[in-house]
């Protein structure tokens, strides 16, 4: 199955902001995927659509903002302006960048949106742009147990007015196999009250048990960027750069 196209961001991006900045589920993975980075240094927001988490950056010393949706960065560059986010327009799966250069990645619901097939090549491009000790956070839809009771798609074209083309939604493990290192913590409870505080004191135990719109993957870039940034060298030799 083909992931999520650029075209369909595109088509999305005059009027991305005005669903999410309502929602409290959408606000609260940004926020809580954000205070697991504690972003300092030289950030990268990969995925950065129209800036909505970008902005809670800001306190870095660098942001730059990666997208392959061309019109998700206009409007980007009109919130922010080239001095306070350098922007590119590129492909997680192949970052445009040399090894090593970030302190912390944020990768706020992007994971999602790529087929099966690319989310190993993505979590390793994430890897190789993380200094060592670099930190980094990266939220995905779960594929929750109320979701599965719902009758909810795991994979393919999503319910919704929004447009979106394509969704995998993800369950724990698939989460953790991609990221081994990690702590992983539930995030969003639509209809349940203080969100950020279930999701602080109990976010762990409830990803363990299935529960959340959202899962979160958090830690400390150590010995998984170095054990695969020989893949995603001996990837990058066999196919030609196809930034977007």
């Amino acid at each position: 199955m083909i992931g999520s196209s650029p075209a369909t961001w595109d088509a999305m991006a005059q009027g991305y902001d005005a669903e999410r900045t309502a929602d409290p589920v959408y606000d609260a993975c940004i926020r809580q995927a954000v205070a697991d980075l504690h972003p300092a240094g030289t950030v990268l927001d990969c995925g950065c659509g129209t800036g909505l988490a970008t902005r809670h950056l800001l306190c870095a010393d660098s942001v730059h903002g990666l997208d392959f949706s061309r019109q998700m960065l206009k409007q980007i560059r009109r919130r922010f302006g080239a001095r306070h986010v350098k922007t590119m327009q590129g492909d997680v799966r192949e970052l445009p960048y040399p090894d090593a250069m970030f302190d912390c990645v944020l990768v706020a619901n992007v994971l999602q949106h790529l087929a099966r097939d690319d989310q190993r090549r993505a979590a390793t491009e994430i890897m190789r742009v993380l200094k060592p000790d670099g930190r980094f956070s990266v939220s995905v839809h779960h594929y929750s147990v109320e979701k599965q009771r719902a009758g909810w798609i795991k994979e393919g074209k999503p319910g919704g007015k929004d447009g979106c083309d394509y969704i995998f939604r993800y369950t724990r493990s698939e989460l953790a196999a991609l990221f081994p290192s990690a702590r992983i913590r539930a995030v969003g409870f639509y209809n349940w009250p203080a969100q950020m505080l279930i999701t602080r004191t109990a976010g762990h135990t409830l990803a363990r048990r299935g529960h959340g719109h959202m899962i979160l993957a958090y830690g400390v870039a150590r010995k998984f960027a170095q054990a695969n940034l020989s893949v995603s060298i001996a990837n990058k030799s066999r196919r030609p750069f196809r930034g977007r």
